[in-house]
């Protein structure tokens, strides 16, 4: 029986949320989801004694706590893959880039599709020379707490690139020939709406 979140697979996790989400009577949501923690059916559970059914009951309280994230590592080990973070987000590619802001948009749900396009096998570059759906399946395979750390740490560092180019070229806009200084500011707003997309703060000051 899973009874803290250190050993709550992100698969896992993402299948009790949908469970809590779901309409179900609250009841039937309980038993769904000791089911699932337990890795038993949801009839065996039905057919557990009272006192049995209260310990595993207990064993769930976990779930109503918010989950600490862990810190995000250098690389990691996860099936058959080693899987480096991307950390330098001016080196990402256009595609990545893309596929980070779409599912970045999509919820909780999508969480998986945003770690795969931002964990690397090592030695590769971004879904070039390995299948991109084997990564997706080991990524639901993380722990919680390590899924959740990592996509922090991406939107961290996406953020931060974004302002740094801001930054460069707000300073630029400043010093180019007026012919110029139309592009650049329409740069500038690009940008921003690249933010306020990702629902990031768009500001600079």
């Amino acid at each position: 029986m899973i009874n803290n979140y250190a050993a709550l697979s992100l698969g896992l996790f993402l299948e009790i949320d949908a469970i809590s989400h779901s309409d179900k009577e609250d009841i039937d949501k309980q038993v769904a989801i000791i089911a699932k923690l337990a890795g038993i059916d949801e009839q065996d559970v039905l057919e557990l004694s009272l006192p049995a059914y209260a310990v595993l009951s207990a064993d769930t309280d976990f779930l109503r706590h918010e989950c600490p994230p862990a810190t995000a590592p250098s690389r990691l080990i996860c099936g058959d893959f080693i899987l480096e973070p991307t950390k330098d987000f001016t080196k990402i590619t256009t595609a990545q880039y893309v596929d980070f802001q779409t599912f970045s948009k999509k919820g909780i749900d999508a969480l998986p599709d945003l770690l795969s396009v931002l964990l690397i096998p090592e030695g590769h570059k971004y879904n070039d020379g390995y299948d991109l759906a084997q990564v997706k399946e080991t990524v639901l395979q993380l722990p919680l707490p390590a899924a959740l750390g990592l996509s922090g740490f991406f939107f961290e560092r996406l953020l931060a690139s974004i302002q740094a180019s801001l930054t460069s070229l707000e300073g630029v806009a400043k010093m180019v020939p007026a012919t110029k200084k139309t592009e650049t500011l329409e740069r500038l707003e690009t940008i921003r709406q690249q933010i306020r997309g990702l629902g990031l703060p768009a500001s600079t000051e």
